[in-house]
């Protein structure tokens, strides 16, 4: 079959000699093929719906698994094939059948002219196949037409506030989709155009197939391919997969002895491991973020708590008594003697668990230690704002009676301290800052888990007047409005504040004097070992 003046090709040169990486990918994208068997493919019914309509869900006819990937990442180090093999299984699959539609789609159209369609271009050429003879291209629509009718389209998936629903797909229908350095691209716009993949689909694939690459990146793709929010791999969901890749995945040994030479000369350590061995627990640098000082490599340690935790020393336990997106805690032990402050861990509330108020989460921290074996007492402290008594409870009840009554037990030992008032913000921000950066000789280590706190130190803001900005987001399935960051970074503030009183005294001797003072005494003389 030709398609206008285009013709089919009468010497194809396929020569893709994927590495042992690459191959195991390609398999997971093949049409009616079962990664586990190699088995074909089949529609099964799981039941009806509300309407009482019949459902289905893909089947191997062979082992029976529903766990077939559709949704598939290829995520890791720069330079391992992946956007290569994207662009040749796009090719492969138009060659293969006629008629269908395969998306090609990067954040922008620029982005995409610039880098994944010119490896298209060049699969292409690679192959044998002559521009006007064999395909055609339309940069004015963004397609590259073959012979047989299939075509590839570009597609731009930036998040456009005029339509927050990507409406400007519409009814649009697909058969496969590409999509290139996922990291840069929301989750609403890759499930929408996943949405789209239908065009032909069970004549060919069987099952829509949706490939995304990316190096590893800190958003939704880290938290629902790679790793939770606690820094452990995360078990895909049925039907999604991902693949780590590292720049030795590439075939092209003469490519990766230049491209590893290339990256070693990258000075910045955080930056190389990220882009040459794929290191997904990197931390961006942000020099416009409130904690300007805080440096990943500097201040993250891996397993922290297994390193440094001692159950015969105090627990700090800081509260922020927001619900929404989660109840936040951190719980920190302090070194006086050597001037460490330790973050152990995060715990919090979260609103799914039903645990996003303060006599749930009291509880479960008084369970964790209690099962923990922890002798070395507690003290609780916090927003001083906690100390309100709220519209819903009686005279006298606040959330630090609460957490005191619910934890009250011989062994915990718990003790509350809490600041008079809060600090003043710009005063405060200026002090943890110069603790970051070694001030008065303390040094500030993080256990790398705690992912919420690391997100606040990176990516809140500082308002033109030096105090933290407090932008709200909405839920997406709420609807409800909350401050994304500085919930955990406040706990770690007040901390700072009132345990650090000595230091923090000093600190404001420099500044204003008008600003908060806070005892002098020290604060671990409450318990006696």
């Amino acid at each position: 079959m030709a398609y206008g003046q285009l013709k089919a090709p009468t010497n194809i040169r396929i020569d893709f000699r994927p590495s042992p990486r690459q191959y195991e990918l390609w398999k997971l994208l093949q049409p009616d093929y079962c990664p586990h068997c190699g088995g074909h493919i089949i529609q099964v019914q799981s039941g009806y719906d509300q309407q009482g309509n019949p459902k289905y869900v893909p089947q191997c006819e062979n082992c029976g698994t529903q766990d077939l990937p559709q949704l598939i990442l290829g995520g890791g180090a720069a330079g391992g094939g992946k956007s290569y093999l994207g662009s040749c299984w796009l090719v492969s699959s138009c060659i293969r059948f006629a008629d269908i539609r395969a998306v090609v789609a990067r954040k922008t159209l620029k982005s995409l002219k610039e880098s994944t369609f010119n490896t298209i271009k060049k699969v292409c050429k690679e192959w044998g196949l002559v521009e006007g003879e064999h395909y055609k291209i339309n940069n004015l629509e963004g397609t590259l037409t073959f012979w047989n009718g299939s075509v590839i389209i570009m597609k731009e998936m930036a998040d456009n506030p005029s339509d927050p629903q990507f409406e400007r797909f519409g009814s649009s229908e697909y058969t496969i989709a590409f999509v290139d350095e996922v990291s840069e691209i929301s989750e609403k716009a890759i499930e929408v155009l996943f949405s789209r993949l239908r065009w032909r689909t069970a004549e060919t694939f069987k099952t829509a197939r949706m490939l995304m690459t990316t190096n590893p990146c800190i958003n939704w793709v880290r938290s629902r391919f790679v790793q939770d929010d606690d820094g452990n791999p995360v078990k895909c969901r049925i039907g999604e997969a991902y693949l780590p890749f590292s720049v030795w995945d590439n075939p092209d040994r003469l490519f990766v002895q230049s491209y590893v030479a290339a990256l070693n000369k990258i000075s910045d350590p955080i930056t190389k491991s990220r882009l040459l061995y794929g290191n997904w627990d990197f931390v961006d640098t942000n020099e416009a973020a409130a904690y300007w000082n805080f440096d990943g490599a500097k201040h993250l340690v891996t397993n922290l708590r297994e390193k440094v935790y001692n159950p015969l020393k105090p627990i700090v336990s800081s509260w922020d008594f927001n619900v929404q997106p989660y109840m936040s805690t951190l719980s920190i032990q302090i070194d006086y003697e050597h001037k460490k402050v330790y973050v152990l861990e995060e715990v919090l509330g979260k609103p799914e668990e039903k645990e996003n108020n303060t006599p749930k989460l009291s509880k479960k921290i008084a369970n964790k230690y209690l099962t923990e074996k922890h002798l070395g007492g507690l003290f609780i402290t916090g927003d001083p704002a906690g100390l309100s008594r709220s519209t819903q409870t009686e005279e006298g009840v606040n959330n630090y009676t609460i957490i005191m009554s619910n934890m009250d037990n011989p062994i915990l030992r718990v003790q509350k301290k809490l600041l008079t008032k809060q600090p003043a913000q710009v005063t405060r921000l200026e002090y943890v800052n110069s603790l970051l950066n070694g001030y008065d000789g303390w040094e500030l280590q993080i256990d790398m888990r705690c992912r919420r706190l690391t997100e606040d130190l990176v990516y809140q803001k500082k308002n033109a007047d030096g105090t933290k900005s407090k932008a709200k987001v909405t839920d997406p399935k709420s609807g409800v409005k909350y401050e994304k960051y500085g919930h955990l970074s406040d706990c770690l503030d007040y901390v700072l504040c009132l345990f650090l009183n000595n230091t923090w005294a000093k600190f404001q001797k420099k500044g204003d004097a008008s600003v908060i003072e806070t005892t002098t005494t020290p604060i671990y003389g409450g318990f006696s070992f």
